[in-house]
């Protein structure tokens, strides 16, 4: 059990006690929908991400008309927690399915107008704190605190629950004051992740290539698909986002994003027989893109110091990896299961 360890503090314990003010350390998928789960049992939650959007690798980037899902491609629905939402964003028009990324009649489903829309869906009802990075955290007699790059910040929280890659999770609990939470540390060390360079290109005509291309591994790419092709987007831009394979990303981990963009054109344009030259080429580098060995658990809790750990690294790559572990950790929060 994780203790308090404060100097001139009794040990605080408050495991069952109501939780009120939730800070919640990551916009991706994960807290989001902790966001969303603790909204609806009527706490108050805050949420913190350094970007300036939400959504983390549900993301979607603009370069004037043109618009990119440059993170994940689009969602697969395997459980019954996730189908059971689908209804749900299907009304609010916030996802859709996307015919040509379905295997074999399994089809995949992606947000609109952009991977990044349903974000806002299920952050509705909590405070956004946008474009700040948590670099430090820390309890006392009146609870946790948070502190970002122009120090300590006003609120004090009842918990905090984490959902940065575990990477970054593992350097935040690292500068945590107050308490030991050497076990949260030590359990993150067990999870890997592989990188993915993605190329965003546009063309001025349409190019003569299926919509999707899935590569075997071994070669550069991993993946390409042609995003003006998914629902309501606008299929008059010919948009199309490559993303690297995970060996040669980390092969290139370190290259600029110059190079990058010349050695993926290269591929792409081998792969496809496509000679014309793109009116816009971007590269992006997503250093934790894949989880390649999951925590194996489905997150992390001590009720006592009330800290929590959710991601898909805790379960797996899918976003519905991110989603299911964030509802377990949910769950633990709420009282619904030890």
């Amino acid at each position: 059990m994780i203790r308090s360890a404060l100097a001139g503090d009794a040990l605080i314990n408050r495991g069952t006690a109501t939780m009120h003010n939730i800070a919640v350390i990551g916009a991706g998928m994960a807290g989001c929908t902790l966001a969303r789960r603790l909204i609806d049992a009527g706490r108050s939650v805050q949420v913190f991400d350094k970007g300036r959007a939400a959504g983390g690798r549900m993301a979607t980037r603009a370069a004037g008309r043109l618009r990119f899902d440059h993170g994940a491609q689009f969602m697969s629905v395997r459980g019954e927690a996730l189908q059971g939402r689908l209804a749900d964003w299907q009304r609010a028009g916030v996802i859709a399915q996307w015919p040509a990324a379905a295997i074999d009649g399994d089809p995949r489903w992606v947000g609109v107008p952009g991977m990044n829309a349903l974000a806002p869906r299920l952050l509705w009802g909590a405070e956004i704190r946008s474009q700040i990075a948590i670099t430090g955290m820390g309890a006392d007699r009146l609870g946790w605190w948070l502190a970002g790059e122009a120090g300590m910040l006003a609120d004090c929280f009842d918990a905090v629950l984490v959902t940065l890659p575990a990477p970054q999770a593992a350097g935040l609990f690292e500068r945590c004051a107050g308490m030991d939470i050497k076990p949260f540390i030590d359990a993150m060390q067990d999870i890997r992740y592989a990188p993915c360079w993605t190329l965003m290109l546009s063309f001025a005509e349409r190019i003569g290539a299926d919509d999707c291309l899935r590569f075997d591994a071994g070669g550069a790419l991993n993946w390409a698909a042609r995003d003006s092709s998914k629902p309501q987007r606008d299929s008059a831009q010919e948009c199309w986002v490559v993303h690297a394979d995970a060996q040669w990303s980390q092969d290139h981990l370190e290259c600029s994003p110059e190079e990058i963009e010349a050695l993926l054109l290269e591929a792409f344009a081998a792969a496809t027989g496509c000679a014309a030259m793109p009116v816009h080429r971007c590269a992006h580098r997503w250093r934790y893109a894949r989880v390649i060995r999951p925590l194996g658990r489905p997150c992390l809790w001590d009720a006592d110091s009330r800290l929590g750990y959710a991601s898909d690294g805790c379960l797996g790559e899918r976003i519905e990896d991110a989603f299911d572990s964030a509802n377990a950790l949910a769950d633990r929060v709420l009282g619904l299961v030890d």
